[in-house]
């Protein structure tokens, strides 16, 4: 076999390689599409969330930090998050902000209305992927913004996705403007910046949110606030 052919079948191999490897490469929008599989179809979870902001797009320079939940029990899932909390059930969703002391109450008439705990998928309208790679057991996606001249809060995502579930470990999300930030000194300067969103899975050992506990339906069906928060005020949107 002449030279020229040995080489021209070794190129051909690794082009051939080269395609194998990167059919093997996993979609983002292959992947979101399991990630909600994932979290629609488990039944119950409990999940803490760590929000963590950094100054600039790199280095470890944290500002500030806050504790959060996430929680699903069969068809009620809660959201928690800096005295702000979000109940879905069946049939109402519920917005409770302990700071303004309010509760909306939010029936849900279509079950088209009903959203996921984490509906990420709608990345895609506004981002494209621009890397991915699988890193031992985490798949990897970098998605960029399609359009720069939209006002959208992040320039660039980065998702951490579990290979073997399809459950969310990680986001990175790059700020599109600079905001205010207090440098060492105790000065305050306008930078860049990034929120880094960790996933961690907890024991499932809290009862399950009923929506008594909240308000209470009259006979005519209109809602009234439960005993525990007779100090809000509640924002029925029954008829809009």
């Amino acid at each position: 076999m002449g030279k020229k052919v040995k080489n021209s079948i070794y190129i051909s191999l690794l082009l051939v390689c080269s395609m194998t490897v990167t059919a093997q490469q996993p979609t983002v929008a292959k992947t979101l599409e399991k990630v909600e599989a994932y979290y629609k179809t488990t039944k119950t979870f409990n999940l803490e969330v760590e929000y963590a902001m950094y100054r600039g797009y790199t280095g470890s320079y944290q500002t500030e930090s806050y504790k959060g939940s996430m929680y699903k029990n069969g068809d009620v899932t809660q959201i928690k998050i800096l005295g702000s909390e979000i109940l879905q059930f069946p049939k109402v969703q519920l917005t409770i902000n302990d700071e303004n002391k309010t509760l909306v109450y939010n029936p849900i008439t279509d079950k088209s209305m009903q959203k996921s705990l984490l509906d990420i998928a709608s990345f895609l309208k506004f981002y494209k992927e621009a890397s991915t790679k699988v890193s031992g057991n985490t798949i990897i996606h970098e998605l960029v913004v399609k359009n720069t001249q939209l006002p959208i809060p992040y320039n660039k995502i980065i998702l951490h996705v579990n290979k073997n579930n399809y459950s969310i470990q990680k986001q990175i999300l790059y700020l599109s403007t600079k905001v205010p930030f207090v440098d060492e000194a105790g000065k305050d300067i306008e930078d860049v910046g990034r929120m880094v969103i960790t996933f961690k899975t907890s024991p499932v050992s809290i009862k399950a949110p009923q929506l008594q506990d909240y308000v209470v339906l009259e006979p005519n069906k209109k809602p009234h606030l439960a005993k525990a928060y007779a100090a809000y005020t509640i924002i029925d949107q029954s008829n809009i």
